[in-house]
């Protein structure tokens, strides 16, 4: 088979998934119910129009019609009314009405459900987000998360509504050509043959706006990635004056946007405009053969004439209609390949037995590597309940992994990690890590109140819980002094605050919730020497008035002279373990 046709077979294959998938997040019901209100619509505006011809007959033709007039004739005096010129101007304004009313309708439950497809799409990008292992995050840039759940899935829901356009254009077609068929198939066959010219000749244009688009939404999201990225850690790169070369590198982005969307808008205007001169040719030819060939009534013509137009105009718009689909499936398609690769990396949350930590955490002979590059090699040391334990040593000498370990964020290649004697991986995961509290090296503050930071918006604490965590953090005096207490906005990242405020807020967080094991990476690193002091001080005297259990990783002396257990790691490896317990 040529490449060319296994592309396109892959290519349709694709398609079709994705609009089946976007078709069945909305219940089968409610897309059947509008459908057939979209079909009754098109058919009653079908009828509307088509009840001028036996009009334009009897007041035209007198009382000898014949061809598709005398059908319609024929079949009303069947049905038992009178076909008198009232009778099908009534007809023609009830079928419109009645159109309108169901289209009105359906399109109503479109926007329903265009509102539902873009908050499931979200809702399912949030749940594969917080599901996913931690491997995942590091290797994915944050602005494409937040361009997925904007503008990506906004997208998704306009497929939705175009493709619910698209169906009633299609609708309205077949309704279209089956009335012109019955009253005469020489015209449908005509009308057919019209749309199939205008379908083939102006499907170029619908592949360019669809390669446009897929192209336009790979460089925004690019682009929305570095932008998140560069604001992120804007402050060195203004301080440094190297902010403005990012410029140049967002401007050809920017660039290939702009040529995206030049060729798109053509694509989408080219395809309406050339329709009407394809049509108006057709027609002439139509309206020619139609006279002087099949020798029709004038007034017959006409009103073939009309449905003609109305049926081709119709199928113009359904090809464009196709267009606007092609250009919002790349929202969609883009965020749901989003959703499937977060899915893929879902953490294996195993349930397990709930954790019992009574005794210490040993590391027996672990091992792990990053992409096969090893990272701990053959640890083997214990953090002893009620106790202060800190893993020192130099840059890269594998201190963060340990704890990435620790709370199962990683798996080791080889060797156990034991709670009390029994193995991380048969314990309930997410009862071991709500046991512990953990304060990073990278404080995240958000643009909040300190409340709010400290709870993280969690409702079952109370401000009684607030100031006690605020308290045992430290951080109780300088947040009294605050004109609007814990009420106040800490700003972007914490930035109203200084280091060592930001720091015990973190710690504040970290003691909410009463942890058994409070880890703190790398906590104090930033900090001034006398800050870092009188966190280490306010910790241990935590540790010793509560029983609380420590694990600070750290290269700062501070914490090794203020520890019970040291361990000392290089390379990966521990290279000896003191103990200043009593």
């Amino acid at each position: 088979m040529p490449k060319t046709s296994t592309k396109r077979n892959v290519a349709t294959q694709a398609t079709l998934g994705t609009w089946i998938r976007l078709a069945s997040i909305i219940p089968l019901g409610r897309t059947a119910a509008t459908l057939a209100c979209l079909v009754f619509a098109g058919v009653a505006e079908g009828l509307g129009i088509a009840s001028l011809l036996p009009l334009i007959t009897l007041i035209g033709e007198g009382g000898d019609p014949k061809g598709g007039s005398a059908k319609a004739l024929d079949f009303i005096h069947g049905l038992g009314f009178e076909p008198t010129i009232g009778f099908f101007l009534t007809a023609l304004v009830v079928g419109m009405t009645l159109k309108a009313a169901l289209t009105l309708f359906a399109m109503h439950q479109v926007g329903r459900a265009m509102a539902d497809v873009a908050v499931k799409v979200r809702l399912d990008l949030i749940d594969a987000l917080l599901a996913a292992r931690w491997a995942y995050y590091v290797r994915q840039p944050v602005g494409r998360f937040a361009n997925a759940l904007s503008s990506e899935s906004a997208q998704a829901g306009d497929a939705y509504n175009q493709a619910a356009q698209l169906a009633s254009e299609v609708i309205q077609v077949v309704t279209y050509l089956t009335i012109v068929a019955l009253y005469s198939w020489q015209v449908g066959l005509l009308s057919l043959g019209v749309g199939l010219i205008m379908v083939l000749t102006l499907n170029r244009f619908i592949l360019i706006a669809k390669r446009t688009a897929r192209k336009q939404t790979r460089h925004v999201k690019r682009m929305v990635a570095g932008l998140t990225d560069l604001l992120v850690g804007i402050k060195p790169m203004k301080a440094m004056g190297r902010h403005a070369r990012f410029q140049a590198l967002f401007e050809r982005d920017v660039k290939i946007i702009r040529k995206a969307q030049r060729r798109q808008s053509f694509a989408r205007h080219a395809n309406k405009a050339l329709q009407e001169p394809i049509l108006a040719i057709c027609l002439a030819v139509g309206i020619y053969f139609a006279l002087v060939v099949l020798d029709l009534p004038a007034g017959e013509v006409l009103v073939m004439s009309v449905l003609l137009v109305r049926t081709v105009t119709t199928i113009g718009k359904a090809q464009q209609g196709l267009q606007a689909v092609r250009i919002a499936e790349a929202g969609f398609v883009a965020v749901t390949e989003t959703i499937d690769l977060a899915r893929r990396a879902r953490e294996s949350l195993h349930p397990g037995a709930a954790p019992r930590f009574e005794r210490a955490v040993t590391f027996r002979d672990v091992s792990f590597a990053y992409d096969r590059e090893p990272v701990i090699e053959n640890a083997s040391f214990e953090v002893p309940k009620g106790l202060v334990t800190t893993i020192t040593g130099g840059s890269g000498a594998g201190k963060t992994t340990t704890v990435d370990l620790l709370l199962g964020l990683h798996e080791p290649t080889a060797g156990e990690i034991l709670i009390d004697g029994a193995p991380l991986p048969d314990v309930d995961l997410v009862a071991w890590r709500r046991m512990t509290g953990y304060v990073p090296q990278e404080l995240i503050l958000f643009h909040d109140t300190l409340l709010s930071n400290v709870t993280l918006g969690q409702p079952e604490f109370t401000r009684e819980d607030v100031e006690r965590a605020l308290e045992a953090a430290g951080a109780a005096d300088f947040v009294a002094r605050l004109p609007e207490g814990v009420e106040t906005i800490v700003g972007e990242r914490g930035a109203r605050l200084s280091g060592g405020q930001r720091q015990r807020i973190a710690i504040a967080r970290a003691l909410i919730h009463r942890p058994q094991l409070l880890i703190l990476d790398e906590a104090t690193t930033a900090l001034d020497p006398d800050t870092e002091a009188n966190i280490v001080r306010n910790v241990m005297d935590l540790a010793r008035s509560t029983g609380l259990t420590v694990l600070a990783i750290s290269h700062q002396p501070a914490w090794a002279r203020a520890a019970d257990h040291v361990v000392h790691l290089a390379e990966g490896r521990v290279v000896k373990v003191d103990s200043h317990a009593a």
